[in-house]
């Protein structure tokens, strides 16, 4: 008897069928002389044959001789090769990787003609990545012969962007000479290729301009423009033009001629950086991107998971980092996905041995990573019953690694080196505080005042130097141009001020957070302490974040409107009956709204009507929370007062009780209070928490909020935020009844994905 492909599947074990069976696997299937090792070789050779191939150059440098090193493009490329291999269905062998040394500008480019453009066919995927710098060089005009190009006279050049390889600079008696790779020669390579199913990632920028004072990230450009493209790189192109002119073929020079897509880090005149986080470092774009894809469906558009990138990236770096998409066709495939099994997934099963067992947690945001704690569990993706799926316990982590304890070892023998796993279990420690780096700005007196202030704030775990080590905000001064009138005489002069206030990990200042000119850096810390306490509590909802691997079927709806014009934003989790939230719906409109869903977060008018629609397809019924941060950091919450007949001694909320197979609308229509859109103008998030149990502890301290209004449902900023989400989380631990025996101590939040869900829309708020 047959076996039908989903049997077939599950039981030769889904690491053998991320598109690319591994040896060991089939190599343990013959030894056992299993009757799916014929069918498992033969299914390899056919999605190896020449038609469709997905072949893919993945290019990092960290290590740049003449140039200060970078720490995360290593990763990038090991982010990207794994998601390729493990989501995208490429075999390893069809991918190429090469890093520091080896990414010379003529190895680059030759393996790019040899594996990309001597071997994609009509109709294969290509994926071109590329982590390093980039900058700027002088590119000379065309002048009459015998005239000396005067590269000091803008006349006589014009500045075009390039790719740094690691051999960046030639030596020559007079001067240095840029080996760079031209933007064009990309381009070019590019409209070479005989397909036009083409994916090109760079995660570099060429912005040259001055460097912010704040922030800790290391920044992916050179801050020098370059002199002279080297002699070997223009004819190198001009070969490039020669041999499409052959082809009847006319190169052009903007990136939507590319066949394909082309993602950016980063917008024309703007920054992109990489980030330091527990025991590894990697790009804030690729980072953001990869983990986003590895949540990915078939019928997603690309355009989707950049605006989730997006969405990541804005709310650390502000403006100073929006990445793009260039594409002919706004409704591209991401990587040109065509398979139907693509289970939800968190990462893969790296290494088996007498030693244990180790996982990559690939498909985890970097902000959970970096918390997630020793003891969380995950199951084998074998099939869509995670229940009695073998289960996996983390031991120990660092960096992207976790080495892990079998619970069930009788189910040895399941485990394969790129099995999938996902999270079953999470576990954050309940003493997790915030981590404030003191900026370089400050003086060696002022480090140590504000170290021995922060000893004293609740909320604050540790103090850092801000170079090159992770943290949730950077403490620095705030600078002010004041006009000084002098004493002895009628003129004005100009002084600089500052004080001091707290910024964004990317060294954008969150709004209300500087004070007076010439405060004492210890006054300020205990002035911050409101800003250090709402901070913690968005960094715990933050943690909460979950819809990649939530086991209950929920989506949320946030539609915003204001003269007649509206925006309207989806987020599921992954078990949802909408299998992938819909793209921005933007209207077209003058007052403000963002009119390209594909560049930045989505954009709200203040003052705006809000709706919000949650939607239970499942078959629990679920209660939910509605909270949020605004760009000034205050946290607020939707609250709904308990109807009584009599009068209560205390006040009573009412939980948000959603029933199966039922919608609800927040406001009811019928209802005359009004939920618009905050005028705290920036970046805002809104958060849904939902649960199989009431929040009982949460809406009792809720309840004892002294703005409380108990007329009708309202929108109240916390006063006490960190104790609420303490509640908060008292709450999903009490709903999720993990095991006692999977518990170290009580020392821990012990959350089953089964248990809850939340789901997040980060928007920007402007002025109309």
């Amino acid at each position: 008897m047959g076996l039908d492909r989903r049997t077939f599947l599950q039981q030769a074990g889904l690491a053998l069928f991320t598109w690319g069976a591994t040896e060991t696997g089939i190599s343990s299937l013959v030894k056992n002389n299993n009757r799916l090792a014929a069918l498992v070789t033969n299914y390899q050779q056919t999605l190896a044959q020449p038609t469709n191939r997905k072949l893919a150059l993945l290019v990092g440098i960290n290590r740049y001789p003449h140039s200060e090193h970078l720490d995360g493009c290593l990763t990038d490329i090991e982010l990207q090769r794994e998601l390729l291999i493990h989501r995208f269905g490429f075999n390893p062998q069809d991918i190429v990787t090469l890093s520091d040394r080896q990414a010379t500008r003529e190895n680059i480019e030759t393996t790019f003609l040899e594996h990309l453009g001597e071997q994609a066919k009509a109709d294969d995927v290509v994926v071109f990545h590329f982590s390093g710098y980039g900058g700027q060089i002088k590119m000379p005009l065309s002048v009459d012969g015998g005239t000396e190009k005067n590269l000091s006279n803008p006349d006589t050049f014009q500045l075009v962007n390039s790719l740094v390889p690691v051999d960046e600079v030639l030596s020559s008696k007079n001067n240095s000479i840029a080996n760079r790779i031209l933007q064009e020669t990309l381009l070019v390579l590019a409209q070479s290729l005989s397909t036009t199913k083409c994916t090109f990632v760079l995660d570099t920028s060429f912005n040259t301009t001055p460097r912010a004072k704040h922030g800790s990230f290391k920044i992916r450009s050179s801050t020098e423009i370059a002199d002279n493209p080297s002699t070997q790189e223009l004819v190198f192109l001009e070969q490039l033009h020669t041999n499409l002119a052959v082809k009847g073929l006319k190169p052009s020079k903007r990136f939507l001629s590319l066949p394909g897509v082309v993602l950016s880090a980063a917008s024309k005149n703007q920054i992109a950086v990489e980030r330091h986080w527990s025991g590894f470092s990697a790009g804030l774009f690729t980072y953001a991107l990869t983990q986003h894809l590895w949540q990915i469906t078939p019928s997603s558009k690309i355009q989707v998971a950049l605006a989730r990138t997006a969405e990541t990236l804005e709310q650390i770096m502000g403006r100073q980092q929006q990445p793009t998409l260039n594409s002919p066709d706004k409704s591209t495939i991401a990587y040109y996905l065509s398979t139907s099994d693509a289970p939800n997934a968190t990462g893969i099963v790296s290494k088996v041995n007498n030693n244990g067992i180790e996982v990559k947690l690939l498909g985890l945001p970097a902000n959970i990573l970096d918390c997630y704690g020793v003891n969380s569990c995950l199951s084998l993706v074998s099939s869509n019953n995670f229940s009695h799926s073998p289960q996996l316990q983390i031991k120990s982590k660092e960096g992207l690694v976790g080495k892990t304890k079998l619970l069930q070892p009788e189910n040895m023998n399941q485990l394969q080196v790129g099995q999938l796993v996902r999270e079953t279990v999470r576990m954050l420690e309940r003493d997790l505080g915030l981590s404030i780096a003191l900026d370089a700005d400050l003086e060696r007196i002022e480090r140590v005042d504000a170290t021995s202030a922060l000893a004293n704030i609740a909320a604050v775990n540790s103090a850092v130097r801000s170079a090159g080590q992770n943290a949730d905000c950077v403490l620095g001064k705030v600078y002010r141009n004041n006009i000084i009138k002098a004493k002895t005489s009628n003129l004005d002069t100009e002084q600089q001020t500052f004080s001091y206030g707290l910024y964004t990990a990317g060294g954008v200042l969150i709004r209300k957070t500087s004070g007076a000119d010439e405060e004492a850096v210890k006054i300020a810390i205990v002035r911050l302490e409101p800003q250090f306490n709402n901070l913690l509590a968005a960094k715990w909802l933050k943690l909460t974040n979950n819809e990649f691997s939530s086991g209950l079927k929920v989506d949320a709806t946030l539609s915003a409107g204001l003269d007649n014009h509206s925006i309207t934003l989806q987020k599921a989790t992954f078990l949802s009956e909408i299998k992938q939230p819909s793209a921005k719906k933007l209207a077209f409109s003058k007052n403000g709204y963002n009119l390209d869903p594909t560049n930045a977060v989505p954009i709200l008018t203040k003052g705006s009507e809000i709706t919000l629609s949650l939607n239970n397809t499942g078959d629990r019924q679920l209660y939910a929370l509605v909270l949020g941060i605004d760009s000034n950091s205050t946290v607020f919450a939707l609250y709904t007062p308990a109807k009584s007949e009599t009068a209560e001694t205390e006040a009573q909320l009412e939980n948000i009780a959603i029933a199966p197979q039922t919608e609800l609308v927040i406001p009811h229509a019928e209802n005359s209070w009004k939920w618009k859109v905050s005028d705290s103008l920036g970046v805002n998030t809104l958060y849904v928490v939902l649960s199989v149990k009431p929040f009982e502890k949460t809406l009792h301290t809720l309840a004892t909020q002294q703005n409380l209004k108990l007329d009708q449902e309202q929108i109240l900023n916390l006063v006490n935020p960190q104790v609420t989400i303490e509640k908060m989380m008292q709450d999903l631990h009490s709903a999720s009844s993990v095991a006692n025996k999977l518990l170290p101590n009580n020392d821990v939040y012990a959350l089953d994905i089964n248990s809850w869900a939340t789901l997040s829309f980060v928007y920007e708020v402007v002025n109309s």
